[in-house]
């Protein structure tokens, strides 16, 4: 009954012999991502739609005055940062004769009085100007559409308003700001100004040119 022992001795001089072998293998060095035959590839990029916000809507020449202090407000902020332009009157530059244009006129003319500032009725020399300007952006009616109370889809607004102020003194910039608002396709004569230049529909009526 000696073949146990055996066994064992033999089975033990198998296992040293092939940890030795192991032991004495190089190991395999990681693949060079400089090597031009390694492939590194990456996810395709997929498009992906910009996260729904909620936009105001003008509907109201209270809208219209909400509009004009949130620009009172950031003049104002202008002239506390620079203490050097107290000395110097606004004065404000009413682009054309809107209706809305008008209002928001009055509106701001009225928020920057009320806070402090000195207003001129007309322009004097070495005033700071303060400007602004109303442009209406149309879109495509599919573009978007709205969700009624009882969940059926209907169309939405195809019009929205941007009113963009702007103050500078010598030809320097001292406050650039602009207000975005939804606005109803009813009321877009409020808004728009019919002398002015809209390079948008011209680029459309080209395009359908084109086309033909």
């Amino acid at each position: 009954m000696l073949y146990r022992p055996c066994l064992s001795i033999f089975l033990l001089g198998a296992l040293c012999c092939l940890s030795a072998a192991c032991a004495g293998k190089p190991a395999e060095p990681p693949p060079d991502p400089y090597d031009r035959g390694l492939v590194l590839t990456s996810p395709v990029p997929l498009p992906e739609d910009h996260q729904a916000f909620a936009q105001l809507t003008a509907q109201a020449a209270e809208h219209w005055r909400d509009m004009a202090v949130d620009v009172a407000e950031r003049v104002y902020k202008a002239y506390a940062d620079r203490d050097d332009l107290l000395e110097y009157p606004l004065y404000v530059a009413v682009p054309n004769n809107r209706p809305f244009t008008v209002a928001f006129y009055n509106f701001l003319r009225a928020e920057l009085v009320s806070r402090g500032l000195q207003v001129s009725h007309s322009r004097e020399a070495g005033s700071i100007l303060l400007e602004y300007a109303v442009q209406t952006v149309p879109f495509d009616p599919s573009r978007f559409a709205r969700y009624s109370p009882d969940g059926e889809r209907g169309p939405g607004s195809n019009h929205e308003v941007v009113v963009q102020a702007r103050m500078f003194h010598r030809n320097r910039f001292i406050m650039h700001c602009a207000s975005v608002r939804y606005i109803n396709d009813a009321d877009l004569d409020l808004y728009k100004d019919p002398q002015a230049h809209d390079p948008l529909a011209e680029s459309l009526r080209n395009v359908r040119i084109i086309r033909k």
